[in-house]
């Protein structure tokens, strides 16, 4: 019997993992099975094994403008989205006077919300879709029924998630790092006109 993914709604953006598998729009699927075949060549995907889980995906998409997860969300979490359409941004919030921390913009072929899929936790940032957005959904039940019927296959999607979190601690430590630099910069030139003030 077919895998069928149980319906999972974000309260927040009231959206949901529709009835129809990506597997209905062959453009979509052809997408997706090209973006998942994208990783290291150490354990790469073949067409067989990314069109194995693009079976298991649901669509789901956002109009301009919509909250895909919130930072600290608990509820719904135990799933990713792999960006087919669109632009997302990412960012870690507010402070001050509201102006939101961009981390990063992201496009087709990025892998969204992948950690919480692997351990269910709250999610670590906010994603806002800039454009309409259309991604392939995949359920922490659609990883479960992978690892039972594809062990082979489920191991090289948690690799790939892995390298995509890799990646992204990796964009995010080089960010920080500048972030420091400019923040040491600063220091150095408020202590400057201190002492030229003096």
């Amino acid at each position: 019997m077919p895998y069928m993914s149980t319906p999972v709604t974000n309260a927040t953006t009231r959206s949901a993992f529709q009835a129809r598998p990506l597997s209905a729009i062959p453009e979509l699927a052809a997408k997706a099975v090209e973006f998942l075949q994208v990783c290291s060549p150490h354990f790469k995907l073949t067409p067989d094994e990314a069109a194995c889980i693009v079976s298991l995906m649901r669509i789901v998409a956002y109009p301009p403008g919509a909250t895909v997860f919130r930072a600290g969300e608990d509820a719904h979490t135990g799933y990713m989205l792999l960006v087919l359409e669109g632009d997302i941004s990412v960012d870690i919030g507010t402070f001050g006077d509201d102006a939101k921390v961009d981390i990063s913009l992201l496009g087709p072929g990025a892998l969204i919300g992948e950690l919480s899929l692997i351990d269910g936790a709250p999610r670590s940032a906010n994603c806002t879709a800039v454009t309409a957005l259309t991604t392939g959904g995949f359920a922490m039940g659609a990883l479960q029924h992978l690892a039972e019927q594809n062990p082979q296959v489920a191991t090289k999607l948690a690799l790939f998630i892995a390298k995509s979190a890799a990646d992204r601690l990796r964009a995010l430590s080089e960010q920080l790092q500048m972030i420091d630099q400019i923040n040491a910069r600063l220091h150095q030139e408020i202590t400057r006109l201190k002492s030229a003030a003096s």
